[in-house]
């Protein structure tokens, strides 16, 4: 008979999720002021103050999660979202999952969504790219060698909305249909998997898994 063992793995260190967090949240506050200032006249003012304060939180957090993109640990380090042929296998279930409305069954990974982890990557290029185009912009610059920032800042924007969107979407679909915990572990850190075949201990009569046969169950 089949056993299914419950394992709650720590997989998102305390600094990523800060970085996270104040990321999310920043930038959904710097979207919709940045929304306002073009397209509310009486309350531009008042939204372009408080785009200026988010942006204060945003470019720190950002600093981080590109210093732990470069030289973090584990799920941190930007190889945790490239993709390989294990990832590219998942990715096409995890898109067969959406293609159906959630009838298809998820696949188990261990971090990073593994259709979503290559788009983890550009988001991050496009948010470099609106903080420095929002910097130049702030000091009066709009040109530079024929490139209009203005253009460049929308363009982020768009694509940043875009993503924040189906980020939201997918998550809390990925919570209602899956066992992973999407929504809590950026909480607590943990995600919570299930391991068939958990190793017995007859001595102590509980069951337990090492880490690395919980990640090897993953890779099925």
């Amino acid at each position: 008979m089949q056993v299914t063992n419950v394992s709650r793995v720590l997989v998102w260190s305390s600094r990523l999720r800060l970085a996270h967090w104040i990321l999310g949240l920043s930038c959904i506050g710097l979207l919709i002021t940045g929304w306002l200032m073009n397209n509310t006249p009486l309350m531009a003012q008042s939204a372009a103050e408080i785009h200026f304060m988010l942006s204060g939180l945003f470019l720190p957090a950002l600093l981080l999660r590109i210093y732990l993109l470069l030289f973090g640990k584990g799920s941190e380090h930007l190889s945790s979202c490239e993709p390989d042929l294990h990832r590219l296998s998942q990715a096409w279930l995890v898109l067969k999952f959406y293609l159906t409305l959630g009838k298809a069954p998820l696949p188990k990974w261990y971090s990073h969504n593994p259709l979503w982890g290559p788009a983890y990557l550009a988001l991050h290029f496009f948010m470099l790219l609106i903080a420095a185009s929002g910097l130049f912009l702030l000091k009066g610059i709009s040109m530079i060698g024929g490139l209009s920032l203005n253009d460049l800042h929308h363009l982020s924007y768009l694509v940043i909305a875009t993503f924040t969107l189906l980020h939201i979407i997918a998550v809390f679909s990925h919570d209602l249909a899956g066992k992973g915990s999407d929504i809590s572990g950026m909480i607590n850190g943990q995600r919570i998997f299930e391991t068939d075949n958990p190793r017995h201990d007859d001595n102590i009569g509980t069951q337990s898994i090492a880490l690395e046969e919980l990640m090897k169950s993953l890779k099925r």
